[in-house]
C-alpha cells in the first residue's frame, strides 16, 4: 500500500496509488488523521487503485476538494462532521527551559504532501529514530499527533525553528510503545516517547478536547465506471 505524486512532492502532475484503502483516501481527501474519522470496517480492508491527473500549479486544499468530488462521484460518498471528546495532549516547555538546537541554517517553510504515509510498524517493538531539520515546535505536535495517535496541541509559545533527534520505541502498528507487561524488560538502549520529549527539554500534557472527526453515512464497495 503505497502513493506517489501529488502535490508537495516531485511529481505534482499526478498521483498513483496502489491498494489504497476507502479510508485512506477519505483521510486523504479531508486531510484526517486515523483518529478523526469513523467509518465501516470494509473501508479498511478494501483495497484500490487510484491514478489520478492534476492540473498544474493545483496546491493542497485544491487537490483535497478535487478528490472529495471524485469520491462522491466514483463511491458515492457522503460524510459529515461533528465535535467528540477524546484524550489530546499539550506541548509544553518543561521547567527548566527548552534544550533544543536552533536551526542551523534557515529551512523554508515545506508545502503539505497531498497524502500521508498510512501508520505501520516493524514485526515488532524496536527502536526509532527520526532526525528532523528546520522544524516548528508546531511541526514537532503534528508528528506526535502521528506517533502517539491523539491530537497534539503546540502550547510551547516558541517561535524558532530547530534541528532535533528523537530515539524511542514504537509498536508494529506505527504509534509509540506504551508499557511493556511485567514479564518483559525494556530493551536497553529503548525508552518511551513520552521520556524522549523530556530529553528535549519539552513535555507532554495530558488533557480532553472536543476535536472535529468525519462519520462516513453513505460509500459504495464497487465504485462506478469512468
Amino acid at each position: 500500500m503505497r502513493c506517489t505524486g501529488g502535490p508537495g512532492t516531485d511529481d505534482p502532475s499526478i498521483l498513483r496509488c496502489q491498494s489504497f484503502s476507502l479510508s485512506l483516501l477519505v483521510m486523504m481527501a479531508y486531510d484526517l488523521r486515523p483518529f478523526q474519522l469513523k467509518a465501516p470496517a470494509w473501508m479498511e480492508t478494501a483495497g484500490y487503485e487510484i491514478i489520478a491527473k492534476i492540473p498544474p500549479s493545483t496546491d493542497r486544499p485544491q487537490f483535497g476538494v478535487m478528490l472529495q468530488a471524485l469520491l462522491a462521484e466514483r463511491f458515492g460518498l457522503r460524510i459529515h462532521s461533528e465535535k467528540q471528546s477524546m484524550t489530546t495532549y499539550d506541548l509544553t516547555v518543561a521547567k527548566g527551559g527548552p534544550r533544543l538546537s536552533k536551526a542551523a541554517e534557515p529551512t523554508p517553510a515545506k508545502p503539505p504532501l497531498a497524502w500521508r504515509q498510512p501508520a505501520g510498524g516493524p514485526p515488532r517493538r524496536t527502536r526509532v529514530l527520526v532526525t528532523r531539520k528546520g522544524d516548528s515546535t508546531a511541526d514537532l505536535a503534528s508528528l506526535l499527533t502521528d506517533y502517539l495517535g491523539h491530537p497534539v496541541r503546540d502550547a510551547t509559545g516558541l517561535g524558532d525553528r530547530y534541528d532535533y533527534s528523537l530515539g524511542f520505541l514504537m509498536d508494529p502498528n506505527g504509534q509509540m510503545a506504551g508499557v511493556l507487561p511485567e514479564a518483559e524488560s525494556e530493551p536497553e538502549f529503548g525508552v518511551s516517547l513520552l521520556y524522549a520529549i523530556q530529553q528535549l527539554g519539552l513535555q507532554l500534557k495530558k488533557t480532553k478536547g472536543d476535536i472535529e472527526v468525519f462519520v462516513v453515512d453513505q460509500a459504495d464497495k464497487v465504485p462506478s465506471e469512468n
